[in-house]
């Protein structure tokens, strides 16, 4: 995955902003030159890899998630009460089973899970099965104590649950399902993360981990809830020395599920509550949008990136991304950021990002502009030549610049993210759902926090 400058782990807290809606207008632009020949979009899409998403909306039946009852007598609700960062849970009581199955492909060689669970009532377990419903492997939590079991294995690890963070009796549970050794069976690997904490809780071995076919959620005793839960051959959390710490959501940059209906115009707005950072152009927020090339493959071409630099003392840089390299470029009417980064807005701000591909005119559009300014700085537009396919994938990006924990801990920022839509007219937009925008991490700390996306509002929030 290539990304701005050299260049998510997961949790936060959501808003409702679906009552505010905002387009930017398209004015004044500044062209540049460049050219990109990129292959043409296929017209089928990829059928290699898979995600099941399940979150879950307040008077739903279970049965609208692609889940199906497996054992238990009462019917399972979804409720508003308990929720994890205001979305919904299911709630499921001693003895009973919730299997699903469906979209869920076999044989792919890496596999990454999640679940948000509220065991603090009885005992949950997410399990892992095979086509037919036999348990590969699971993790149990009940009260302060958590359970990791690769059945064929007779490998189980046991112990304390990691503090919650903030969020009652909560814990978000997330992992893989690897095969480490291309295609000998016992390579494969059951790698367990629970709780606010990039420390593994578990690794076992899965010597049946290649027959995966569908998951379980259940209670074997008392009330639990469940939310939030994916699984997916999209690899949702990596650690690569040397990278940029980032997260965000949706799919593309070579580790693409499924691609999008082709589209010119990405669009997303985004509220900065508040942020202090230590140094200029090392935090930035973006939206990404790839032809296919820059979406089946980890490269820069094909990739455009639209986004703003968080700087200190309240200043905010926007910068664009060519799509035939992964430099940053600065708006001409920012100052050289060696010198002078940034300009000033208020906490609060609300900014609206678009990029936007014309094909009569052979050029891609950006802009960001700022609701809460009315000087020189309220609009940011430029262009670039580009004679190509459209857009088929995109990603929201929270990235710093490569550097260690004890460093990111002086940076502090709390926003959120809405209205994420594409399409190809502004008046017919579609909003991103959440099937499409699965979370992802690369060297991310425990520290940072993704809410779960929400369907209401095509965003999220995010607090750092």
């Amino acid at each position: 995955m290539l990304l701005k400058k050299v260049q998510v782990v997961l949790v936060l807290a959501i808003v409702s902003l679906s009552s505010v809606t905002v387009v930017g207008a398209l004015v004044r632009e500044e062209p540049s030159s460049g050219t990109l020949q990129q292959s043409p979009l296929p017209l089928d899409s990829l059928n290699a890899s898979f995600e099941f998403v399940s979150g879950f909306t307040q008077g739903s039946n279970y049965t609208e998630y692609g889940w199906s009852l497996a054992s238990g007598n009462s019917t399972p609700l979804v409720s508003n009460f308990p929720n994890y960062y205001g979305e919904p849970s299911i709630s499921l009581t001693a003895g009973t089973t919730l299997l699903a199955d469906n979209n869920i492909r076999e044989g792919d060689k890496s596999i990454s899970f999640q679940f948000a669970i509220d065991a603090s009532g009885g005992n949950g377990t997410f399990v892992i099965t095979d086509p037919f419903g036999a348990n590969l492997a699971s993790v149990s939590l009940n009260g302060t104590n958590a359970t990791v079991t690769a059945n064929k294995a007779s490998s189980s690890i046991s112990g304390k649950i990691p503090e919650p963070a903030g969020n009652n009796q909560w814990v978000l549970v997330s992992g893989n399902l690897i095969d480490y050794t291309a295609g000998n069976a016992s390579g494969w690997m059951f790698q367990v993360f629970v709780g606010n904490t990039s420390s593994v809780f578990a690794n076992v071995s899965c010597p049946l981990g290649y027959s995966y076919g569908g998951i379980k959620i259940l209670s074997s005793s008392g009330i639990v809830y469940f939310t939030d839960i994916i699984f997916t051959s999209y690899r949702m959390a990596l650690f690569i020395p040397g990278y940029n710490n980032m997260e965000g959501y949706g799919q593309g940059s070579g580790t693409l599920v499924n691609l999008l209906n082709p589209f010119t115009i990405l669009h997303a707005n985004f509220i900065l509550y508040n942020w202090s950072v230590t140094r200029y152009s090392t935090l930035s927020f973006q939206i990404n949008a790839m032809n296919l090339t820059g979406a089946e493959s980890p490269t820069a071409n094909g990739f455009f990136q639209l986004g703003v630099d968080l700087d200190p003392n309240g200043k905010i840089a926007p910068w664009y991304v060519t799509g035939n390299d992964a430099i940053a470029i600065y708006f001409k009417n920012h100052p050289n950021p060696d010198f002078m980064p940034g300009f000033n807005t208020p906490n609060g701000t609300l900014l609206g990002l678009t990029i936007m591909y014309i094909p009569q005119a052979m050029k891609i559009l950006f802009q960001i502009v700022d609701y809460s300014v009315n000087n020189q700085f309220r609009f940011w537009n430029t262009s670039i030549y580009y004679d190509g396919p459209e857009f088929c994938s995109a990603y929201t990006q929270l990235e710093t610049s490569s550097m260690n924990g004890s460093q990111l801990n002086d940076y502090r920022f709390n926003g959120s993210m809405f209205n994420i839509s594409y399409g190809s007219n502004f008046s017919e937009m579609t909003l991103l759902n959440s099937s499409y925008m699965l979370p992802f991490s690369i060297d991310a700390p425990s520290t940072w926090s993704l809410t779960y996306y929400n369907d209401g509002t095509a965003g999220y929030r995010q607090v750092d």
